[in-house]
Formats: C-alpha cells, sequence, structure tokens
C-alpha cells in the first residue's frame, strides 16, 4: 500500500478542485458525522461535485481523515501457525469477515479429529487446539455509532468532529492537546450532570460545604431526638482546633469504636426510602430546567435542552411509517448509484 498522503496536502488538492463547492463539500461531511445521511449518500454528493478524474481526490481525503483520526485499525496480520498455515491467496484477497470464517472453520475440523488411541490408557492426552482462542479481527465487525452504543464518543471522533469545525471557519489545524482539552472537559460536564441529577433523587452528604458525597444516602429525621446536634466528623477535614489561649492545637482523630457508633446512629435516625426507578429523560429535563448553570454556555445549554424535549416525545404511528420507508430508501441507494454508473 501506498504511503498515506497528508491531511492538509490531501485538503488542499481537494478545495483546489472543488473550488467555492468545499463549502457544500463540508457541510455534507458534517452532515454525514452528525448521522443526517449514510455514507452512501456523502459519496454520491460528492461526485456530483466532483468531476470523473477528480474522484480520487475525495477518496483520498477521506483516507488522509481516518489515518490523521485513527478511527479504523489494522487488522490482525496472519502468521505462520500450525492452524492457519502458511499465507494463502484466502487471507491476501479476502475480507476479513471471510478470514474470520476459515479460521473458525479449520478449528472447528481439528477439534473433531480423534485422537489415535494405542492400547489401554489411563489419561487422555487433552487437544491444546480445543481451548485455542479465536483470532478477533477488528475490521470484521460492523463499525456503530455511539449514540446508538450508549458510550462516549472516543477522542478519534472529536478530533474528526473539531478538524470539519476547524475547516468550517478557516482554521487549517486541530492540534492534540485541543482535543484531550475537549474530551476532559465532555466528561466533567457529564460528572456534574449525573451527579445533579442523583442529588435530587436521593439524600446525600456534604464535605467542606461544597463537595457532595454519599449519594443515596436517607436525610436526617427532624422529629427524632439529637438529630441536629448530632456531629458527622467526615463532612469536614479540620487538621487544628483553636483552645481557649488562643493556640492551635492538632484534632483528635475518632477512633474506630466511635466512628462505628456514630454510623449505627446515623442509621438508626434514618428511614428506609424506595427504589428509585432508572434515571430517565425526565430526570435529565428538570436538572437541566432548575439549574441552568450546569452548562456554561448558552448556545450548548439551549441545544442539550432542546434535545431532552425531542427525546419526551413518542414517535406515532406515521412517524414510524417514514422511518420504515427511510430505511427502505436507504437499502436501495447503494442499488441505484451502481446502476446509474
Amino acid at each position: 500500500m501506498a504511503a498515506s498522503i497528508d491531511l492538509n496536502v490531501a485538503k488542499k488538492n481537494l478545495q483546489d478542485s472543488l473550488g467555492d463547492e468545499m463549502k457544500l463539500y463540508l457541510q455534507n461531511l458534517k452532515s454525514w458525522f452528525k448521522q443526517k445521511i449514510t455514507k452512501e449518500e456523502f459519496d454520491i454528493e460528492a461526485r456530483k461535485l466532483l468531476s470523473e478524474n477528480s474522484v480520487n481526490l475525495h477518496n483520498e481525503f477521506l483516507l488522509a481523515i481516518i489515518s490523521r483520526c485513527q478511527t479504523l485499525s489494522s487488522s490482525l496480520v496472519p502468521r505462520e501457525n500450525s492452524i492457519t498455515g502458511k499465507t494463502s491467496d484466502l487471507t491476501k484477497n479476502s475480507k476479513p469477515g471471510d478470514l474470520a470464517k476459515h479460521v473458525k472453520s479449520k478449528l472447528n475440523k481439528l477439534r473433531r479429529k480423534p485422537l489415535a488411541s494405542k492400547g489401554p490408557q489411563r489419561f487422555l492426552v487433552a487437544n491444546p487446539l480445543s481451548k485455542f482462542p479465536l483470532a478477533s479481527l477488528k475490521g470484521a465487525e460492523d463499525a456503530e455509532f455511539a449514540s446508538r452504543d450508549m458510550v462516549l464518543p472516543d477522542i478519534t471522533m472529536v478530533h474528526g468532529r473539531m478538524l470539519v469545525c476547524a475547516w468550517e471557519v478557516g482554521l487549517e489545524e486541530v492540534t492534540d492537546t485541543t482535543v484531550k482539552l475537549v474530551m476532559q472537559t465532555i466528561e466533567n460536564v457529564l460528572k456534574n450532570l449525573l451527579t445533579l441529577i442523583l442529588s435530587q433523587r436521593n439524600g446525600y452528604k456534604v464535605r467542606e460545604k461544597k463537595m457532595r458525597f454519599a449519594m443515596g444516602s436517607s436525610t436526617k429525621n427532624p422529629y427524632q431526638r439529637q438529630s441536629y446536634n448530632k456531629h458527622d466528623s467526615r463532612t469536614e477535614s479540620e487538621a487544628t482546633t483553636v483552645t481557649s489561649s488562643g493556640s492551635h492545637v492538632p484534632c483528635l482523630k475518632h477512633t474506630t469504636e466511635l466512628r462505628e457508633e456514630e454510623g449505627v446512629y446515623q442509621l438508626a435516625l434514618s428511614q428506609p426510602l424506595p427504589p428509585n426507578p432508572p434515571v430517565s429523560m425526565f430526570d435529565l429535563f428538570h436538572a437541566l430546567q432548575s439549574h441552568p448553570s450546569i452548562i456554561p454556555s448558552h448556545p450548548v445549554y439551549e441545544t442539550a435542552l432542546q434535545r431532552a424535549i425531542h427525546h419526551l416525545f413518542h414517535p406515532s404511528h406515521e412517524n414510524m411509517n417514514q422511518e420504515v420507508i427511510h430505511q427502505q430508501e436507504q437499502q436501495l441507494a447503494p442499488r441505484l448509484a451502481s446502476t446509474n454508473r
């Protein structure tokens, strides 16, 4: 395989070929990243903008982005062993899925092979291939979106999104430090949102009047005796105390027996609560609506609130029928593209 082309060089070549249509190309690329259009639709729109001789620039640009963001890793290199044997034409010219099926069939044949017995034996020789792990090829599995898998976007996805946003505003490069900073920001915002949602559902304790901990603990009953006078030493971390003479002396730490007594006393004063249901979109909507400062950026806050409201509505039968029609159109799009060539 030829050496991978630089991303800036590939972008410059594509921009020279597109000219003023580069903005429309970036909009289509951004729509593909946002799952608004499929990969096939994006290729069709790109070929409409490019001539037949410059379609390779589109492919080189996509390969450069993939290489830069490292979204697809290389598959396993076939080695000479007793299972797969020497590298054949199957491993060279076949897809990763065919290679995985070939390895699996070889293992099944070797597992079914009976062991030759010579006379009575007290111990049977175990077949080491019966516990041999199957080769997992990363390219054999279909790529899924992070929103469908309910996971956070990794650093490669964020890097690709930031590159497209930077090109739209006229910037040429996005450093790795900026991508890491955005990833840390996403994790902190998500942590603050979950902390706020859990604190609204259950009781909690506060340390140094700032940090919330012990999520899910029950609140003290004000009608119980000495419920307000009971002091929890875990809520403060004072190193010294001031005596009557005005001098600072080290604070005495509570013994294990005293802490156990405090825990039993707090458990006796608490009241059992029924288990809460899982966190839903209603909890997220109420948290965003009651604490707008949880997301400092107003455009990001408005977008998050709109998406939360949108997911609260259940689709009607008409919307579900339209979704089925849209899926059928997506399945027919590659066939139409192949017939038009």
